[in-house]
């Protein structure tokens, strides 16, 4: 990978490639040089809703993700998971890196995830709710 741009360039065919992925839209989107940011919101088949920011430099030709927050609600608006890296969570072993599940302050650890990592697993998920772990 060269650059921002290029990571941009691919990230929105990842998404238009997925067949679980019905609607999206730019929120803000950023690529000069090296850095780049990326706020997308992504609507699924069953009507649930994938909130995806990331705050990124392309170094040396791979993505190193400085920032970044996935937010999975469903079609009622009830959070399923938000993953992200903010140090809001000390005490969570793998800080930053966390999960919150169901409920804002049901927190879990979790290692660092990328964006096509959770489009994968969203809608899977959401294509296939009695199945999920």
């Amino acid at each position: 990978m060269r650059d921002a741009a290029e990571y941009l360039t691919h990230v929105h065919a990842l998404i238009i490639a997925n067949a679980g992925i019905v609607h999206w839209s730019v929120v803000r989107e950023d690529g000069q040089g090296t850095l780049g940011m990326l706020r997308y919101r992504l609507t699924l088949r069953d009507g649930g809703l994938v909130e995806a920011f990331e705050l990124f430099e392309v170094v040396a030709g791979r993505l190193n993700v400085k920032t970044y927050s996935f937010h999975w609600q469903d079609a009622a608006g009830r959070l399923q998971r938000r993953w992200d890296n903010a140090a809001h969570r000390p005490e969570v072993p793998t800080h930053p890196y966390h999960v919150h599940e169901g409920e804002e302050m049901t927190v879990r650890e979790h290692g660092p995830v990328s964006l096509e990592e959770i489009l994968a697993s969203v809608t899977a998920e959401a294509s296939h709710p009695n199945d999920a772990p």
